[in-house]
């Protein structure tokens, strides 16, 4: 007798064999058209977050009537199915998401498969796990699963001709400059909470100013993307003020003080910002840091713990 549970909401894909049955919010990676055993139309979709790919299979008419957006939200109920001894997963609910304005409620419903370095994928996800302070946590995914950032922020490119100018250098260097502060001893641990949230997100405004295709964006050509790090965080950050203002501010000034040579501006003025500016122009000055990255073996059991939380 088959032995496995009942059903799941929001499993993690890699989870999902597991189930009979699951529902849940995934990326959409994938659609293609074929003919099912009966040679009626039928859709394999691939579905994607932060533990990998998983395909469901849809062929019923209501449901393919839906018009879905690739790389886009979706919402799927699927059910263990067998044919001629193969088993499979097929959709009893299929919805867009389009209507949503965050991603979720974890970094784990990000699509690992996007990134160029997958792990360096995995690096973020255990940076954001070892952040003690919980409104930083917090800040930090309703920044990044913001609707239109998350998927940009994997792919995008840190520069178009200097450092990091490929697909998917945003993450590595925003990753690598993160890796580099959460190390400095003499941070309290406040403060290298502090600075590892300041080091991913610094460059988040690149998001709107760089393609993942190499190209620079309208707004990109007459906006430099250190006021638009601002704005893509401005209701978070309304949010953090609330609770921790002296939080907020330390991350504001980290983002908009200037090199220590300006003539003009705030110089860096704390410990956080004196950091993720040395440790911003040690990534950007020597080539990728991604070999020095540790694998990370627990990635999928981290996810599966901050799920439950």
């Amino acid at each position: 007798m088959n032995a496995l549970p009942i059903d799941s909401l929001q499993p993690l894909l890699v989870d999902v064999p597991n189930y009979h049955r699951f529902m849940g919010r995934y990326f959409l990676t994938g659609l293609v058209t074929k003919a099912d055993s009966q040679g009626q139309p039928c859709w394999a979709l691939n579905l994607s977050d932060g533990s990998g790919d998983f395909k469901v299979y849809c062929n019923n008419p209501d449901l393919m009537a839906h018009r879905l957006q690739p790389h886009s939200m979706i919402l799927v109920e699927a059910a263990l199915r067998q044919n001629q001894g193969t088993a499979y997963y097929r959709c009893k609910n299929l919805l867009p998401t389009t209507d949503e304005t965050t991603l979720g409620m974890d970094l784990s419903v990000l699509p690992r498969s996007f990134c160029s370095n997958p792990e360096t994928f995995d690096a973020l996800i255990v940076l954001a796990s070892r952040l003690q302070h919980p409104l930083l946590r917090r800040f930090l995914r309703q920044v990044l699963l913001q609707q239109w950032v998350g998927l940009r922020f994997l792919q995008c490119p840190a520069s178009l001709r200097h450092h990091h100018a490929y697909r998917g250098g945003l993450l590595q260097h925003s990753v690598e400059i993160a890796w580099d502060v959460a190390g400095v001893q003499e941070l309290s641990t406040l403060e290298r909470d502090i600075a590892v949230v300041a080091a991913l997100l610094h460059d988040i405004g690149k998001t709107l100013t760089l393609t993942p295709d190499m190209t620079r964006t309208a707004i990109g050509e007459l906006v430099d993307h250190s006021q638009l790090t601002l704005e893509i965080c401005a209701e978070p950050l309304r949010a953090l003020e609330q609770e921790a203002p002296k939080i907020a501010h330390q991350l504001r000034h980290a983002w908009t003080c200037y090199s220590p040579n300006a003539r003009f501006g705030y110089k860096p003025q704390t410990r956080v910002a004196r950091h993720v500016q040395r440790a911003d122009r040690l990534s950007a000055k020597t080539p990728s840091n991604v070999a020095s990255l540790p694998i990370f073996d627990d990635v999928t059991d981290i996810m599966r713990e901050r799920a439950a939380n």
